[in-house]
């Protein structure tokens, strides 16, 4: 009985790790890296909102860029849709974030200690379809942990 017991509780205490970990692991990839997102209500208010079209947005100027960018996170655009579209309707990404994977536009000018955004999509696990639509802080990082 003894025994047994002691295999139970090892299991036991092996999956309430494991259990831990993976919140862990989802909450630090939710973030990004130490990366802060707006919520689609924290950039309207900081941008107002314009629809978004594609062959616009693409030569347009910093304001409407982010205006445009809160209709995409707003509306979930191209939420589904398969990544390469995105680019074929956005043209090429023209800024960086994480990986060649996740298209990341720029809504911002990059500034010497001055808050840059981008408009970011992120793939699904298989890198084909669009997970999400964020607009991200490109600039002035927290740590993580």
């Amino acid at each position: 009985m003894c025994e047994w017991w002691g295999i139970k509780m090892k299991k036991i205490i092996i999956q309430k790790f494991l259990f831990l970990a993976f919140l862990s692991l989802k909450s630090f990839a939710d973030t990004y890296w130490g990366s802060d997102f707006l919520t689609a209500d924290e950039a309207q208010k900081k941008w107002g909102v314009t629809l978004f079209v594609a062959e616009k947005f693409k030569n347009s100027k910093e304001k409407t860029k982010q205006s445009m960018a809160v209709d995409a996170v707003k509306r979930r655009l191209f939420v589904g849709v398969d990544m390469l579209l995105v680019r074929k309707n956005i043209g090429a990404p023209d800024s960086y974030f994480f990986s060649d994977t996740i298209y990341a536009y720029k809504i911002t000018e990059p500034s010497e200690n001055k808050e840059s955004w981008q408009l970011i999509f992120i793939p699904d696990e298989k890198l084909e379809k669009v997970k999400e639509v964020k607009i991200r802080k490109k600039c002035c990082y927290k740590l993580p942990l």
